[in-house]
């Protein structure tokens, strides 16, 4: 794969190359990340989740399987990504298990204390700042829920520090991801890293 091309067509997917990059996104390749992830990732059945730049929607259907007596919302600000995670969706959209929200992390369109768990996969690497877009998630989400951030980058591979150089992206470690969790307020932070695949995962708590 072109990484190059990937996250570039990935950071705000457009027309053709936009849809070709989410079915990708919806694909076998990208389903190591999130089963890892989901794998340890304990969800109250009734939970109320948010999974924050939702791409294709392939993560909320795995979300919605961990939740079957609660609702999952998926945000972006992709038009086309909102269409397609309707689309793979469609069965829990129209039976009110699932919710399409256009919008921005910077600024989300979210009453506060909504969310049990917000989700983030594969996507801080495009936020203006981390820090704004974790304060958002931390106004959404009620006392006691979960923050996730999960990246197929750790920071320690030269050919992903490469890419900041070519993109607009930001490709952070365990170490900078917790540290602003901490400054905003969050607790209970916690990590998982496979060093083999450059996968991390970090969860925090609102206190």
């Amino acid at each position: 794969m072109n990484l190059r091309k990937h996250y570039s067509r990935s950071r705000n997917p457009k027309g053709f190359w936009g849809y070709r990059a989410l079915k990708v996104m919806n694909g076998k390749e990208h389903a190591a990340l999130p089963e890892w992830v989901l794998a340890e990732l304990e969800i109250k059945d009734d939970a109320h989740v948010l999974d924050v730049g939702c791409g294709g929607g392939a993560n909320m259907a795995r979300l919605l399987e961990k939740c079957p007596n609660g609702t999952v919302t998926g945000l972006d600000h992709s038009t086309i990504a909102l269409e397609e995670s309707k689309d793979f969706n469609y069965h829990a959209f129209v039976d009110k298990k699932c919710y399409i929200v256009g919008g921005n992390v910077m600024q989300m369109p979210r009453a506060k204390d909504l969310y049990d768990l917000v989700t983030a996969f594969e996507t801080v690497y495009f936020w203006p700042t981390l820090e704004q877009g974790l304060r958002e998630i931390f106004r959404v989400l009620k006392a006691g829920g979960t923050c996730v951030i999960a990246n197929e980058m750790d920071g320690l591979d030269p050919e992903h520090k490469k890419l900041e150089k070519s993109l607009p992206m930001l490709v952070y470690s365990i170490e900078d991801i917790s540290d602003i969790l901490a400054k905003v307020g969050f607790t209970d932070i916690k990590s998982r890293h496979d060093e083999s695949r450059h996968f991390i995962c970090v969860t925090a708590k609102k206190p």
